[in-house]
């Protein structure tokens, strides 16, 4: 999930759908563009701002989704990793019913939910075992793992954990990097839309 799956904006006024859209996903590229700085507590800021937007205007789950996990990044990022895996393992739970199933196929998850569910429980995994909980780790990522087998970091790190390896921060993160975990990267934000509430709420004040 990343922001190429959401609606591009071409300065659409406000009052108009895409309007709406363009705020909360402005927003939120801010907020990566802080934490390619390195700025997490700030970049965290804007995330839950975008959040709190989305939300307000009903926006289709993909979003908040798609937020949630660049929260969850800078948190990693900043050594946050009990709340990182404790966020990310509340999500995973909800996540039957979030992607907008009825209460009564709760039992009976899209594929789309079991990505969802897979990829959060990856992030819970991660952060745990980064925590030093190896065994909290493997049954979490095991976990991923039956809902989507399409989890080949999740696999590297079970492996690896199974032999009894050492899995020092360095090497889990140039893992991390070479499957694409982190979503939050340069070759994908787009700096011109980049912008904080105020100047957009100027904006749609004075035109």
């Amino acid at each position: 999930m990343t922001t190429r799956d959401v609606p591009s904006n071409d300065r659409a006024r406000a009052g108009s759908d895409r309007n709406v859209h363009a705020l909360h996903i402005d927003v939120a590229e801010r907020g990566k563009m802080l934490a390619l700085k390195g700025r997490h507590a700030d970049a965290l800021e804007r995330y839950r701002e975008a959040l709190r937007m989305a939300r307000a205007v009903q926006a289709p789950q993909l979003f908040a989704r798609h937020y949630l996990h660049c929260v969850l990044e800078s948190l990693e990022h900043m050594g946050s990793h009990d709340q990182a895996a404790a966020l990310a393992g509340e999500a995973a739970r909800a996540g039957a019913t979030e992607a907008g199933a009825p209460e009564s196929d709760a039992q009976t998850p899209t594929p789309f939910q079991r990505r969802d569910r897979a990829y959060l429980l990856e992030r819970q995994g991660m952060n745990q075992l980064k925590a030093g909980d190896v065994s909290a780790a493997r049954v979490t990522l095991v976990a991923a793992l039956t809902l989507d087998e399409a989890l080949p970091l999740t696999r590297v790190v079970l492996d690896w954990t199974a032999r009894g390896l050492s899995v020092n921060a360095s090497r889990l993160i140039e893992a991390q990097r070479k499957y694409g975990y982190f979503i939050v990267r340069r070759d994908a934000v787009d700096p011109a839309r980049a912008r904080d509430p105020q100047r957009f709420t100027a904006e749609l004040l004075h035109g």
